[in-house]
């Protein structure tokens, strides 16, 4: 096993220089790093007026003096050719690559340089040491993967070097999790983490055993929630079910490891490299501590632009009295729903961001997605393309369902211009409209 900065180290990154950078920023005074801030943003903005023909489009020919004059930007906008979206000055050496499908359902590449995705490293590494846990502890993980050969070896690899155990969320039936708890019993794992619902649906599986999880896994100290919303009411049946404390996770990986939760339950934003913003409908600052859409932009990442860009959810922040810090008093994101399927497996809605990106790979111009549940055996699929769609999208579909869900089933696909939001004005990517007893 390799710890995380050793890994980095031997990827070129930077990770060192992340630290320092990171404790340097966090040995301001108030004063201090509302100065060095005001710099920061402003010299990655001019950065990439400068350099970013994407953004220079964005902006137009001249850059404003204030801030809230800037444009915000969404997903759409930073979509297509990498030539044009990427600064110049970065190729692949210099550069780390990743892809989402995000809350919206936009699928989106893109690129960070490395000392900021050494910065992330650096926070990540911090806020874990603050709830006493590491990343490079026994980890129990909750999440899904690619199944594609290549893909699925890769992700293999790094969970035997990051020191992952992966339970795989596509099947939730009892006997799967029977399969999960067995494993616990085995394995000394230090914490867990993944998706919430699909921990929150084992935890309720160890309710009806009445078992809880630390009395078979003794060696746990602790887990963290991730990829979807964690109500109070749902962290408190984590915590008794699984006799840990639970920690609440929130990021955008396109973006940044935004926030995590401490000892006490508070969740602090990433302040050390983020802007955070709370905007209403007209894109103006709403009243601190009132809710509205969450934009944030990363100081650091010069390869993109993520300036005052728009994730897609709804929350409310909170300025800390003294300190550098702001707290994320709420979190209005997206919950995933369960797929229940014929055969009488369970999967979790996570499963869809499998799936789109797998569309994402085989259909050309994907741009937007939805999908509906009507019947156990029967789903309806919205896609957004640019451009015609493919003879081949039935069969790509098709084959995307068998891969991440089963076998047999019927999809249905359409092509739409646009597709509806809801009145937040965000895109749900999955809908059931199973009957629930």
């Amino acid at each position: 096993m390799i710890s995380v900065v050793e890994l980095l180290k031997f990827r070129k990154y930077p990770i060192e220089s992340a630290q320092k950078e990171l404790e340097r920023i966090q040995s301001f005074s108030l004063d201090q790093f509302e100065s060095w801030k005001e710099k920061k943003k402003w010299e990655t903005v001019r950065f990439h007026f400068e350099n970013n023909p994407t953004y220079q489009k964005i902006v137009g020919k001249y850059l404003p003096g204030r801030w809230e004059d800037l444009p915000i930007i969404r997903k759409k906008d930073i979509q297509g050719d990498f030539k044009e979206i990427v600064s110049h000055g970065f190729d692949k050496s210099n550069l780390h690559f990743g892809s989402t499908s995000g809350s919206s359902g936009i699928p989106l590449k893109f690129a960070k340089d490395k000392f900021c995705h050494s910065m992330t490293w650096a926070l990540i590494l911090d806020r874990y040491k603050k709830v006493n846990l590491a990343p490079s502890d026994l980890q129990a993980r909750f999440y899904g993967i690619p199944l594609g050969f290549p893909s699925y070896q890769k992700e293999r690899i790094k969970d035997k070097f990051m020191n992952r155990y992966r339970f795989v969320v596509f099947d939730l039936s009892d006997e799967s999790l029977d399969r999960f708890l067995e494993t616990f019993k085995k394995k000394k794992f230090i914490y867990v983490y993944g998706y919430t619902n699909t921990q929150l649906f084992f935890a309720k599986y160890l309710e009806r055993k009445n078992i809880v999880l630390k009395d078979v896994c003794p060696s746990l100290k602790g887990g963290i929630v991730t990829g979807e919303q964690c109500s109070e009411e749902n962290r408190a049946i984590l915590e008794k079910q699984f006799g840990i404390p639970m920690f609440n996770e929130y990021g955008a990986s396109e973006v940044e490891f935004l926030a995590m939760s401490d000892l006490t339950g508070k969740r602090w934003l990433s302040s050390e490299t983020v802007v955070s913003e709370v905007l209403d409908s007209n894109n103006l600052s709403v009243q601190e501590g009132g809710s509205g859409s969450l934009v944030f932009t990363n100081m650091f990442n010069k390869a993109m632009p993520f300036i005052r860009y728009e994730v897609g959810d709804i929350g409310a922040i909170s300025q800390v009295k003294d300190s550098i810090q702001e707290e994320l008093l709420e979190l209005n994101g997206r919950l995933n729903q369960l797929v229940l399927l014929p055969s009488g497996k369970k999967a979790a809605g996570f499963s869809l961001y499998y799936i789109s990106k797998y569309l994402m790979a085989n259909l050309k111009g994907l741009q937007e997605y939805q999908v509906r549940q009507l019947e156990l055996d029967t789903f309806e699929l919205d896609l957004v393309i640019d451009g015609p769609l493919a003879p081949n999208a039935n069969q790509v579909v098709q084959e995307a369902f068998d891969k991440y869900l089963e076998k047999g089933l019927k999809i249905k696909v359409s092509k739409l211009d646009q597709i509806d939001r809801e009145k937040s004005g965000k895109l749900k990517h999955f809908i059931s409209h199973l009957r629930k007893d």
